[in-house]
């Protein structure tokens, strides 16, 4: 229960980022021929539910309680975890939109979403104490 509001609050903050970002900029989902037309929201929410679990843990584990310092582990695991995914992802797969540039940008855009919901949850477990 200690780390339930502080993931949650994280995972609120990547969603609106990831949703300005991916919607908003970029005018929405990828499509293609392997996208699925409808995505399966309850897994897609289960995977960032995981994604800002491990930011949490990490951010609790070493007791961070400043939003400048919980940013910086939120980048790191943003790139560690997003960099491991879209690298994989371009190694192994023929996906026609996954080219180098689209990955290397993904990456560097999840930077900055990772760290503000790294600050965001460090922000809440200092509230918490």
């Amino acid at each position: 229960m200690k780390h339930l509001i502080p993931t949650l609050a994280g995972l609120v903050t990547m969603v609106l980022l990831s949703g300005i970002y991916y919607e908003g900029i970029m005018g929405g989902v990828p499509t293609g021929d392997c996208m699925n037309a409808e995505p399966n929201i309850a897994v897609g929410l289960l995977a960032n539910v995981l994604y800002v679990a491990l930011m949490a843990y990490i951010i609790s584990l070493t007791n961070t309680t400043s939003a400048k310092t919980g940013a910086l582990h939120g980048a790191v695991v943003a790139l560690t975890a997003n960099g491991f995914l879209n690298l994989l992802i371009l190694a192994m797969f023929d996906i026609p939109m996954a080219d180098t540039a689209m990955v290397l940008q993904d990456i560097v855009v999840n930077l900055p979403i990772g760290a503000a919901a790294g600050a965001t949850i460090a922000w809440v477990y200092g509230r918490r104490q």
